[in-house]
Order: C-alpha cells, then sequence, then structure tokens
C-alpha cells in the first residue's frame, strides 16, 4: 500500500510539474472559458393549433373517404344480389318457357297424328263407298233404227271436272215388228277414237214384253257430247226405251 502511495504521489508530482505537456493542456483547459448551454426550442400553443387542425381535417378527409368506400363496396354487393337474383328469375323463365315449348310441340304431334288420322279415315272412307257420285240425268229415248245418229248433250249437272259417267240404256219390246236391233251407245274419245258399249232388242208380234238395259262407265267427253246409233229396220208397235246418266266419277 506505501508503495502505491509513493508511486501517485511521483506522478502528480510530475504533472503539475510547469513544462511537463499534461500539465500545458490541464492548465489550457482550465483557463478557456466556458461554453453556454444551448437553449431547447420552444413551442407555443398556436404555432400547435394549425397543425393540429390540419391533421383533423386530413383524419376527417380520410373518414370520409373511407365511408364512401364502404358505402360503395355496400352499394356494389347489394347491386350483385339484385344482379345474381335477377339472373335467377330469368334462368327459371327460360325453363318455364322451355316446359311450355315442349308442351305445345307434343300437342301439335298429338293434332297432326289425329289429323293425319282422320286424313287416312277419309280416304279410306271415300275409296270405299264415296268414290262416285249419283246423279240422275234423262237423255231421251233411243233412235227407233234405219242407222240413225243422234248426239245427246250432256247437262252442266254432270262437271267438267268428271273423269267418267256411268250409262244407263234400257229397251223394252211388245206387239211390234222390226226384228233384230243393234244400239250402240258411245263419246268420242280422242280424234276419231270412240269409246262405246251395245244394247240388243229383237221386234216381233207376241202377246208379251222383252226387256233388256245395260250400265256401263264411258270416258267423260271433252265435248258434252253422247252419241246414240241404231242398226236395223225401224221398229212399228208397241216398244220402249230410255238413255240417262246415273253417275260421275
Amino acid at each position: 500500500m506505501s508503495r502505491i502511495r509513493r508511486a501517485g504521489v511521483v506522478v502528480l508530482t510530475v504533472a503539475l510539474t510547469p513544462g511537463c505537456t499534461l500539465y500545458q493542456a490541464l492548465v489550457e483547459r482550465i483557463s478557456r472559458p466556458a461554453t453556454p448551454p444551448q437553449a431547447l426550442p420552444t413551442t407555443t400553443p398556436s404555432t400547435l393549433e394549425p397543425k393540429l387542425d390540419a391533421m383533423r381535417e386530413r383524419l376527417g378527409r380520410m373518414e370520409q373517404a373511407l365511408a364512401e368506400v364502404r358505402e360503395q363496396g355496400r352499394q356494389r354487393q347489394q347491386s350483385e344480389i339484385q344482379t345474381q337474383k335477377a339472373f335467377s328469375e330469368l334462368r327459371k323463365g327460360v325453363w318455364n318457357t322451355q316446359v311450355a315449348v315442349t308442351d305445345v310441340q307434343k300437342q301439335i304431334r298429338q293434332v297432326t297424328a289425329q289429323q293425319a288420322a282422320l286424313s287416312v279415315q277419309l280416304q279410306n272412307t271415300a275409296s270405299g263407298s264415296a268414290d262416285f257420285w249419283a246423279v240422275d240425268v234423262p237423255l231421251g229415248e233411243l233412235p227407233n233404227g234405219g242407222s240413225q245418229r243422234e248426239t245427246r248433250r250432256i247437262p252442266t249437272l254432270v262437271p267438267d271436272k268428271a273423269r267418267e259417267i256411268l250409262v244407263y240404256a234400257q229397251i223394252a219390246t211388245g206387239y211390234v215388228k222390226g226384228g233384230a236391233h243393234r244400239f250402240r251407245i258411245s263419246v268420242q274419245v280422242e280424234g276419231e277414237r270412240q269409246a262405246a258399249f251395245y244394247l240388243y232388242a229383237f221386234g216381233q208380234p207376241q202377246p208379251s214384253w222383252s226387256y233388256n238395259s245395260d250400265n256401263v262407265w264411258l270416258p267423260m267427253p271433252k265435248n258434252r257430247e253422247l252419241i246414240l246409233q241404231t242398226e236395223g229396220a225401224p221398229f212399228f208397235g208397241d216398244w220402249s226405251s230410255e238413255v240417262r246418266i246415273i253417275a260421275y266419277r
């Protein structure tokens, strides 16, 4: 301990010795004027108020913008909900329309099938029992004889659209002279061509009557004329005859 004290005294003595560098630095520092303390910046309430007002105004604008963004989001969400609802109703309407169209198509198919069945039924009926139209058109008597040729005009009761006419011819002979007769009933087809059928009768004195008749389909002539011819001597006595159109098709 005594040694340490001695060393400290020696150091202190050397340090305080004039001309020593350490001594000079210590003296210079002591003699230097003290630096005055710097004053802290002072802020008055009058300078803080504008800043606080600006910050409050900015904060208010931010809150207003945030409220507007929230409102826009709410409106967008509501619009999306309405759009989805409208789309759902539209899809439901499309589905109902498809169902209605399917029902209408089904009804159309049913009506078409019924019409087809009715048409077939009508065709069958027409081909079965209504393939001609009945009429009663008297055209007078057959010629008496002597190779006479007569024409009879077909009345308009038989239309031009008719394809064929059903001609009925009959003859009855009683007490009559004349012998054999051949009656020809015909129509002009094309040029000199004719379609015809024949009816035979025999005239002789007898106390009874003989009958002969026939009905034949002939083409409907374009000139609307029925041709009647007789071969044989004229009848003399009791006899009768007639020619009629009784149907056409």
